[in-house]
């Protein structure tokens, strides 16, 4: 445990802009379906599913996609 709180820390830089909001939104859904996986599956982690979620993000395995209004407004305008 001595590393792992490193993992937590994220580098911030200028270029690259994230809506925190996303990140918060795709790590809580993460961890909501890490919960809903039965024991035997959850053993497998070092961690509690809303820890592993933050690792899993700030080592980028989990990746957020994008949706804007704009789009939801043109599909349901058809």
């Amino acid at each position: 445990m001595e590393d792992d709180y490193l993992k937590l820390v994220e580098e911030h830089c200028q270029e690259e802009k994230s809506n925190l909001f996303e990140k918060v939104l795709t790590m809580s859904k993460r961890a909501k379906s890490l919960y809903s996986l039965e024991e035997s599956a959850r053993s497998s982690f070092k961690h509690k599913p809303t820890f592993q979620a933050i690792l899993e993000n700030n080592e980028g395995s989990l990746q957020i996609k994008n949706t804007t209004l704009d789009d939801s407004a043109e599909e349901s305008s058809e």
